[in-house]
């Protein structure tokens, strides 16, 4: 049987309850390890489920950083240096990747923390997780200041991929399921999808 929640209903609800409903009713998300660098170059990492694809040409994506009521160490290196990476997590990495969402302190490098690996090029001065299949590194390009509730709506334009060239198919599709990316529903619930078909471009 149907349930019928009004707005009043959900606000009502218990604070941990209505946390978790309103995470997972929205259905599967990616979920992306963001690296950044310090000013004191400490490299950072944490653990973000809101990135969105904005356009192609040219290529950018966006996230949400929730509001600066507290210091928000990716916010912050992001802002200093202007650059960040969006790293794809697989099966073997979630726990790692998991973990990165723990408050480290300032000074500790959460790669270091959770037994993940830092990578650079010489394009690029964030850091790259080592262990992922799917690296981007992005400038950032413009950020929007959400008033409905105070977050802050992060744009980055992709400067370079680093990605298996078995995963990039003929047409340019990235085989996701191959590489075994996972998706998040919530805070702490993580899903490996699977290909149902590839369907035809819709005509009238």
């Amino acid at each position: 049987m149907q349930k019928h929640y009004t707005l009043d209903d959900i606000l009502a609800m218990e604070r941990f309850f209505r946390r978790d409903f309103m995470n997972t009713i929205s259905g599967y998300r990616s979920c992306h390890l963001l690296g950044t660098m310090s000013y004191k170059k400490v490299p950072n990492l944490g653990l973000f489920n809101s990135v969105t694809h904005i356009g192609a040409t040219p290529p950018h994506l966006g996230f949400i950083m929730r509001p600066l009521t507290v210091p928000r160490q990716t916010y912050h290196n992001i802002k200093a240096q202007g650059y960040f990476t969006l790293n794809q997590i697989t099966k073997d990495m979630m726990h790692q990747a998991h973990q990165a969402s723990a408050k480290y302190e300032v000074d500790q490098s959460e790669f270091e923390a959770v037994g993940l690996k830092p990578q650079y090029t010489d394009l690029h001065p964030a850091p790259y997780v080592t262990e992922s299949p799917i690296k981007l590194g992005l400038e950032l390009a413009e950020e929007h200041h959400i008033k409905a509730n105070g977050a802050i709506f992060v744009i980055g334009k992709i400067v370079e991929v680093m990605v298996d060239e078995k995963l990039v198919s003929e047409d340019g599709h990235i085989l996701l399921e191959e590489a075994g990316i996972l998706s998040v529903a919530g805070l702490d619930s993580y899903y490996q999808p699977a290909l149902i078909d590839r369907l035809d471009y819709p005509r009238p």
